[in-house]
């Protein structure tokens, strides 16, 4: 060590003495700081709407608020005022300009004043400067979607790797150029979720798929499909029972929000001067981000890419990716812009750098790691991002150039890929497009991260037999049976597949179109109601004819018309004429009838439909029963006694069933418990046939009574409740 620098540590060691160490200081002032700064200090390509946003991490003293300022001057613009505003979570201070920034101006921001939290911290002052955008470039009609597209490989088409029932929707009730469905169902498909998904027709692919929202059953059968003017995109269930889409609104491009009576609630888009993009949005349900949303926005800029690399364009059109989440008034709590983090030559190899538009960064997917981190996938960067929710930071990359993490079981890795989700056990899946494979197929990847020795394990891959491929869009999503749920994306045959935990293909949806995402929920609408989701006839004889009764109630505010029905076994059937009219608060009565031609097991998912066909809507809203039916032709308990009486089902779950000939002149029907008590008792008045309502009773042994005008001896039948 030599004498200037010995000289050098004892002036340090001084000045800490006397004046307070230095690196301590910093560490309060760090405290004390603002944690997030929106722009970030020094950026450039900022819009001219742009707000400023401010946070420390701790929510503010609003009294201190009195004497906080914030100064804004452009460079050309002078002076700007504007409006300040705490946000919703208490947390964030947001300075709206009343006008836009000017192009190519430097921004200089000052922020002065005793500003606290509520634990009494005292924020220091921030002085900080940003540049906008010099201009907006003037953009290919066709922009978004060239670069959507990539490379891209025909869609190709599947066979399953076991046998599994087919089933062809065969609703004849449906539009005419409503998109052909067919599925593949195991008998070990759970029952209990709905398909959701938005087909359309685009790129030359399917060029006869007309766009719609639908939600359909493991049949195909819809219970809700809306014919729309154009694409929709990731179509899906919200955690407050809302949906969610991405559609032309009111001449805007925005998410829409409807309840589940399909009616709108709400609509979310892009803040700060971001056009709204449609590859992802999150209503988020955790405590202090509930009810916020994650929306995101394409950022094309003017780039002189001749600084860049050699031969580039020096009037480049290079797209950025900007996140936003917004409170629940809307206003932007915490933006993330990938010109602040990423590096335009971070981009795969394959993306032409020299090219007059360039795509480095292609953003496709936000999702919430934790409360305080958000999972980012890049597609161009062939990489999965996690940042810190409180500072924008990047906490560690997986994959593509800047890949932090080593793969273990796993020689092949992802490219391109669409979709990130964190599933239920910690670890994370991505849908992986697969296109720079050495044999392109896409598939659902699931890694066990290891966040401190930087290790991704590979725990499965779930990889279609034969191997598909979906060029562009797609997703993975674990239901909540543990299941998981392949979205192809640009492919047809197979749309979607459904998984088991071990891998197993458990249903299979074939549509003829395009879906960006597909999902599956459990989904019931509130328009109208059924009060049973199940009626279960019991055993009749073959060729005859039970039926059973269920209520249709009117939720909504205005008259509603029940159209058809669609029964998947032709065994059961509605007796009722349609259409039938429900008035606003009311409800009808359904006769639903099972007539078995042969002897077996029945069971129908029984739709009920209301739909809506005319100029300027065509929509269906359903509601589903499941049935189940046995038809026997042997002796059993069911069947006639040889003296004209007939009972059934028996046993029953609910009601029983009492027909008998004209002859016997049964007066009285009495229902006795297994002890002998009289429970119900029904005066006749020449009816051949009656049920007997058994759901007030538990269940057990009961005895039939029929008492006949001119006999002392009353037939008695045994019947069992289960």
């Amino acid at each position: 060590m030599n004498g200037k620098i010995k000289i050098a540590i004892i002036i340090q060691l001084i000045i800490c003495i006397f004046f307070g160490n230095n690196d301590v200081r910093s560490q309060a002032v760090k405290s004390t700081a603002f944690k997030y700064i929106s722009p970030v200090p020094g950026s450039k390509y900022i819009m001219p709407q742009n707000n400023i946003a401010l946070r420390h991490g701790e929510p503010i003293a609003v009294e201190s608020l009195q004497n906080f300022s914030i100064q804004v001057n452009g460079s050309k613009s002078g002076k700007i005022e504007g409006r300040i505003v705490l946000a919703s979570d208490s947390k964030t201070i947001i300075f709206t300009p009343f006008n836009s920034f000017a192009f190519g101006e430097e921004v200089q921001v000052n922020v002065s004043g005793g500003l606290e939290t509520k634990s009494g911290i005292n924020i220091e002052q921030e002085s900080f400067t940003f540049s906008v955008s010099s201009a907006l470039p003037e953009l290919p009609a066709n922009y978004f979607i060239e670069k959507e597209i990539g490379t891209v490989y025909s869609p190709v088409s599947s066979k399953m790797n076991k046998p599994i029932a087919k089933t062809e929707t065969k609703d004849n009730n449906l539009p005419d150029d409503f998109p052909n469905i067919t599925t593949f169902i195991s008998e070990d498909l759970p029952t209990d979720g709905y398909y959701f998904t938005a087909p359309f027709g685009f790129w030359g692919w399917y060029p006869d798929a007309k766009p719609y929202l639908t939600i359909i059953d493991e049949h195909g059968t819809p219970v809700f499909y809306r014919k729309i003017p154009f694409a929709a995109y990731d179509f899906k269930k919200l955690y407050n029972g809302n949906i969610a889409y991405y559609a032309n609104f009111n001449g805007w491009y925005r998410w829409v929000i409807e309840d589940d009576a399909f009616s709108i609630v709400d609509d979310w888009g892009m803040q700060n001067g971001y056009w709204t993009d449609w590859h992802e949005f999150q209503l988020l349900s955790k405590e202090g981000h509930e009810g916020h949303a994650l929306v995101m926005a394409y950022d094309p800029q003017i780039v002189d890419m001749s600084e860049i690399v050699p031969g580039g364009n020096p009037n480049a059109i290079v797209n950025g990716w900007v996140i936003q989440e917004q409170d629940v008034d809307k206003n932007v709590v915490f933006q993330w812009r990938s010109w602040d983090h990423f590096l335009i030559t971070d981009a795969h190899d394959l993306v032409d750098l020299t090219d007059s538009i360039i795509d480095p960064i292609h953003g496709n997917a936000i999702e919430v790691y934790s409360d305080s981190e958000l999972l980012l996938s890049a597609r161009n960067l062939n990489e999965i991002t996690k940042i810190s929710r409180n500072t924008g930071d990047i906490i560690w990359r997986l994959g593509g150039k800047n890949n932090m993490f080593e793969f273990v079981n796993d020689t092949l890795g992802f490219s391109v890929q669409h979709d990130c989700r964190r599933l239920d056990n910690g670890n994370i899946s991505i849908f992986d497009n697969g296109t720079y494979h050495p044999q392109p197929f896409s598939s659902v990847i699931e890694y066990e991260l290891d966040e401190i020795d930087h290790t991704a394990i590979l725990i499965k891959r779930y990889r279609h037999n034969p191997d598909v491929y979906g060029s562009i869009m797609g997703n993975g999503q674990e239901t909540e049976t543990g299941n998981m749920v392949a979205g192809w994306g640009s492919l047809g045959e197979p749309a979607i597949t459904e998984f088991s935990p071990e891998g197993d293909i458990l249903a299979e949806i074939n549509i003829e179109s395009i879906n960006y995402r597909a999902y599956r929920y459990p989904w019931e609408t509130s328009y109208f109601s059924l009060n049973k989701d199940t009626l279960q006839y019991g055993y009749i004889w073959q060729e005859d004819t039970l039926q059973k009764i269920i209520n249709a109630y009117n939720n909504s505010n205005q008259n509603i018309q029940l159209t058809s029905y669609f029964s998947v076994n032709d065994a059961f059937s509605v007796e009722n004429e349609f259409p039938i009219t429900i008035l606003q608060g009311q409800h009808v009565q359904l006769n639903i009838n099972f007539e078995p031609d042969t002897i077996g097991n029945f069971e129908s998912m029984l739709t009920i439909n209301s739909d809506i066909n005319s100029d300027t809507l065509v929509q269906r809203i359903a509601q589903q029963v499941y049935l189940i039916g046995n038809a026997t032709s042997g002796q059993s308990v069911n069947q006639h006694d040889g003296q004209g009486v007939f009972i059934y089902p028996n046993p029953t779950s609910d009601e029983i069933n009492i027909q008998f000939s004209e002859q016997l002149q049964v007066s009285k029907i009495q229902l006795c418990n297994i002890y002998g008590s009289l429970i119900l008792e029904r005066k006749l008045n020449g009816e051949q046939k009656i049920i007997l309502d058994l759901s007030p009773f538990p269940n057990g042994v009961y005895f039939v009574y029929l008492i006949e005008k001119y006999s002392l001896k009353p037939k008695f039948y045994k019947i069992i409740k289960y």
